[in-house]
Formats: structure tokens, sequence, C-alpha cells
């Protein structure tokens, strides 16, 4: 499951942040005016609507109630500002150097995702934070924190003060209450932090062979999971309209048939909010799935951006 609050609870949550996080502070960047952009910009042509949800998926879970644009807006939720523009990211508990290397790649692609300056924030222990032991699969015994215990005693007191937010990443497995087999993550808005646990994405996990498929489809996955979840920080619900990185999931693979694209209404929510240049942006993310041999991702932003370009942009923002 990619996150552990269901929409009204993530509605109540981000009003209460904006209020929490609220700052007479002039915005990071200047609002810009969206219904003046180019609409090729918001364009569906390379987007799937969703549909019917199957049994078992996250939507036939978990109904809720879609948010639109307008809705967003009325929202009213938390800007960065100059004073709270940064996304802070620290790892959780004991991290390999190649997890360190991983985690490195995680912050590079953040900031391109939401165009906002992300830090590393200091390693964080799991001392005096509640575990248990538990089988998977009856092939081998892992042990599990609790999220609630690593929110409220590990991330809170560590938030900077210039921090939007700060997102716990860890490689330890999670659990966010004794019923539960496991979780993904767990978020307290109001606090604006977050935790989340990348250890099942990788072969090792599972005991499998580690090879370059894997290790690249584990990317992938850690990826969408860190920008899904930042995504909610900002108060986007989960998408309902078209297959989208924002959409929610209830297993991995689920989770692997969704895009790790922004769909249009999202995009216009992010760009209102945060005030990025959508092909600047674009052209960001192209050279970095590029880089990182992600040859279909970079594909689809290629499509996107001759899509964008056709248009001529209107100064409305």
């Amino acid at each position: 499951m990619r996150i552990l609050i269901l929409l009204p609870l993530l509605l109540a949550a981000v009003a209460a942040a904006a209020r929490a996080a609220g700052s007479s502070n002039a915005p990071f960047r200047p609002p810009p005016r969206v219904l003046m952009d180019p609409p090729a910009w918001y364009s569906p042509a390379h987007f799937k609507l969703m549909g019917k949800p199957q049994s078992g998926e996250w939507m036939a879970a978990h109904p809720e109630p879609a948010q639109s644009f307008q809705d967003y807006v009325a929202l009213k939720p938390n800007l960065p500002t100059q004073e709270r523009h940064t996304l802070y990211l620290s790892a959780v508990g004991p991290i390999a150097a190649t997890d360190r290397e991983r985690l490195a790649t995680l912050r590079e692609f953040l900031e391109l995702y939401y165009t906002l300056p992300v830090r590393m924030g200091p390693d964080l222990g799991l001392k005096d934070v509640t575990s248990r032991d538990r089988e998977v699969f009856d092939q081998k015994t892992v042990r599990q924190y609790l999220t609630e215990d690593i929110l409220h005693q590990v991330l809170m007191p560590a938030v900077p003060r210039d921090a939007y937010c700060l997102q716990g990443v860890t490689m330890e497995d999670l659990y966010p209450e004794p019923s539960w087999n496991y979780v993904f993550g767990q978020a307290m808005l109001t606090h604006r932090v977050g935790i989340y646990s990348l250890v099942r994405f990788y072969p090792a996990f599972w005991g499998r062979k580690d090879d370059d498929a894997s290790r690249k489809r584990g990317l992938l996955r850690s990826l969408q999971t860190l920008v899904h979840e930042t995504g909610h920080m900002f108060g986007v619900a989960h998408c309902q309209k078209y297959e989208c990185v924002m959409n929610g999931s209830n297993s991995l693979q689920e989770s692997d048939r969704r895009p790790i694209h922004l769909c249009p209404e999202c995009l216009r929510k992010f760009r209102w909010n945060i005030g990025f240049d959508i092909v600047n942006r674009y052209e960001a993310l192209k050279a970095f799935y590029e880089k990182q041999a992600l040859t279909a991702q970079a594909e689809w932003i290629e499509l996107r951006l001759r899509e964008c370009r056709e248009s001529p942009a209107t100064k409305g923002g």
C-alpha cells in the first residue's frame, strides 16, 4: 500500500498542516496563473483514463471522493514560502554504502521532480523504537519497526526550521499496528513528517538474484514511492481520473502498473502550488531518466516535450 492515510483524514490533516505551518512569509515563487497556461501543457493525449477498479485494487478497497483542481485550491494547502521551502531526506536506521548511493539518487530526483531544494538531513537511529519479529512467507524472520514510534520519537524532533517536510527513508521493514502484516510507509501531515521503507523493492529481501534488471526495477519503485508520498505533503490526494503517480495502490504489482508521471490534473495542482516551469521541469527529468537508463520514461517525456513546445507559450505566470 502506498500510504497509510485515507482521503478524509488526509484532507483534514492538510488543512491543519496549512494552519500549523502557516507563515506570513512571502511565497517561494509567485503563484502562477495556471488558467492562462497553454492548453497543451495539460493535454490528456499521452495519458490513460483509469478503468473500473478490479477486486483487491486500491480504489475498490478504499472508496474515496475525487479531488478536482478546484477542490484542491479550495482546500488551501500549505504552500512553500521563503522561510520553509526545503525538502529534507534522512536515512533512518542502518544504511549500507549501496543504499546511501541510492539515497543520493533519490535526493537528486526529488529535487528535479518538485523543483524545490532537497537536502540530506542527519542520519537517525531506531533506538527505543518498538519492534517485532515476523515471518515472511514462512521462509525467514524479519525485524519490523513501528511507524508511529518513528514518526513521533525519531522524526518530529528532527524537523529543521526551514523544512517544508522531512521524509525518513529506511531499509528496515515497517508495520503501523499489530494487526497489519507490514506497510510501505506512513505520514503525519500536520507535523510534515513521513517514514518510508524501500527494503521490499529490492531482491535481497525476497532472497532472489540481484541483477541489473532487478536493481533498475527497485530504483524505479523507490522513485515512484518517494514522489507519491511527498506529493501527499502538498495536499494532493489519490488521483482517480488518470493513470498517474498519485494513484493509490494496494500492492507492488498494482504499483508497478502505474506510471511515474503526473497526469494533467495533478500536474496543474503542483504547478499552482509550487510555481515551476513545466517545460524546464520536463527537460530536467528527461536528462535524469537518460542518465539512469530509464529509457521508457525518457521517451515518454520527449513526447510530452514535443506536445508542449508545439503550442505557443502564454505568459500568464
